[in-house]
């Protein structure tokens, strides 16, 4: 017999099909998941006590205007001066100077309140709890073969807490219905304890199947915890699913869950995608816990391209680690981790080095933009790259220029297709200014590219949930593991090579061929790129 909560699912199915099918409109989502939404409603706001002004207050109008115009310089002498990145600097001028009440109020909300002081508190309270937890003792003796890469494994053990690792294996997945089957296989020979966190988690064919293993493990005693993103997993009306969940069993929490208040940290999403198994292996890359992801719903009719890594043996405890420090955060709680941590990890004799990393919104050290950069510092062949989205800030655009004026092959994957409309037509806007410079980019013509990797010279690889855009680089819980003359490298490249075949390249004729509304919508809103 179906249990209640089941049935009231049944029934608030047609529903909730229809949500999923409005959410998923490119239009809907750029506004959805960007902050455009925010900055229309609050300029739309004040056009309209423009008017009130100039009809109710026109006596008055001469001191309004007066006012705002010295509000405005004082601001922007502030706002210049301020540390920061000039790409955010640029995009505030525009509200600053032509709407400076809401400008400055909404520069404000996003950055003097972009976290509640509880929280603030909180996250600094729990990092003085747990950092000690997630140190690993003999680091330098792992990176005796690899001196070469003891820079960048040095930053990653300071400034995440994550270090590198020998003897793991890395398997790769050129799609996320290859992924499913061993990730479906690994849940159910879990015995401890099982972690997921995912930005977006739907109702279908791949949660429906994953839920039933996870009922079925929580029946056996295994521990279960799920954290989902309230953004993301909006379809599933993330605080009653919660409570759904937990009658199984089940642990699970949304995070940041959405509240009808206007508040700048609701743009701080958990963009990663996560998945132990007892310590014994961990999946992460592009999928989340939907259809789509595995072509079992065909999303705008075309194929989705993703990728997938499962990680076995000791690098399992950076995730692990992770999830965990993120679930106390979020749940309030300091538990110790070690018996999720100190286990029996099996040691393979494989060559390479292994680093799962991740980055959050509140450390403001861009962690996950700096892996990427010194990827591209680094090659001297080739950087071979997939993104789903191409919103860059200044220092990455000029690092893959200069990557190219020094003789190295620069090529990215993108998507024909769209997912956002406003990221998509912003993101063609650099684009064209990459493939000026000499920078390769190709679009995937058979359907949408949500993978993000970087591969470079035959010995280095990154995959993981990190876009190439200011909300990924910036804004957002993310992960990734970078892969330093690991087998698996060599897959991921081949990978690469087989989905660019099926790539048409974007070059100043194709670009000039596009819609012009599309290029229109590009460059209007490159004015506001950080922001979106």
């Amino acid at each position: 017999m179906p249990s209640k909560p089941e049935k009231q699912n049944a029934r608030k199915a047609p529903h909730l099909k229809k949500v999923r099918k409005l959410l998923n409109n490119p239009v809907v989502k750029s506004f959805i998941y960007g902050r455009v939404v925010l900055i229309f409603v609050l300029l739309l706001i004040q056009l309209f006590l423009f008017l009130a002004f100039f009809i109710w207050l026109e006596p008055y109008t001469k001191y309004l205007f007066g006012s705002g115009l010295a509000a405005s310089f004082v601001f922007l002498v502030y706002l210049f001066n301020s540390p920061g990145k000039n790409e955010y600097k640029m995009a505030w001028m525009l509200p600053v100077m032509f709407f400076p009440l809401f400008g400055i109020s909404l520069y404000v909300l996003m950055h003097i309140e972009d976290l509640p002081h509880k929280l603030k508190k909180q996250i600094k309270l729990l990092k003085e709890e747990t950092d000690h937890m997630l140190a690993l003792p003999g680091f330098s003796d792992a990176l005796v073969p690899y001196p070469e890469i003891r820079d960048i494994a040095l930053y990653l053990k300071s400034e995440a807490l994550s270090p590198a690792y020998t003897n793991s294996d890395v398997r790769y997945f050129p799609n996320g219905e290859s992924a499913f089957p061993v990730m479906i296989d690994s849940l159910k020979k879990a015995k401890k304890f099982i972690f997921i966190e995912y930005f977006i988690i739907n109702s279908g064919c791949m949660w429906d199947a994953i839920l039933n293993v996870l009922i079925r493990k929580a029946e056996e005693g295994v521990e279960i915890r799920v954290m989902y993103d309230a953004f993301g997993s909006a379809a599933i009306s993330p605080v009653s699913y919660e409570k759904y969940l937990k009658s199984l069993g089940i642990q699970a929490k949304a995070v940041i869950p959405l509240v009808p208040v206007v508040a700048a940290y609701l743009n701080n999403r958990d963009h990663r995608k996560i998945c132990v198994v007892d310590g014994e292996c961990a999946f992460t890359g592009g999928i989340n816990l939907s259809d789509e992801y595995i072509n079992k719903m065909r999303k705008l009719t075309y194929y989705w391209k993703d990728t997938v890594i499962r990680v076995t043996g000791k690098a399992v405890r950076s995730f692990s680690s992770m999830f965990l420090q993120l679930w106390d955060l979020i749940n309030n709680t300091s538990d110790s981790f070690d018996e999720y941590l100190e286990l029996p990890y099996e040691s393979y004799d494989i060559p390479g080095v292994v680093i799962p990393y991740g980055d959050n919104a509140y450390n403001k050290k861009d962690i996950a933009e700096n892996v990427y950069l010194y990827v591209l510092s680094q090659a001297k062949k080739y950087v071979h790259i997939t993104t789903p989205y191409t919103i860059l800030d200044n220092q990455m655009m000029n690092a893959l220029i200069f990557a190219v004026k020094r003789g190295v092959e620069v090529s990215i994957l993108v998507p024909r297709h769209i997912d956002h409309y406003i990221t998509h037509c912003t993101g063609r806007t650099f684009v064209k200014t990459l493939t000026d410079s000499g920078v390769r980019v190709y679009e995937y013509t058979p359907g949408f590219i949500h993978s993000k990797m970087f591969i470079s010279d035959d010995t280095t690889a990154v995959v993981g949930s990190i876009n190439l855009d200011y909300r990924s680089l910036y804004n957002q819980f993310e992960d990734a593991v970078f892969m330093y003359k690991c087998p698996v490298v060599a897959e991921i490249e081949k990978d690469f090579e087989e989905t660019q075949a099926q790539c048409t390249e974007i070059t100043a004729e194709v670009y000039k061929k596009s819609p012009a509304i599309k290029r229109i919508v590009g460059r209007v809103f490159r004015l506001c790129a950080p922001l979106l």
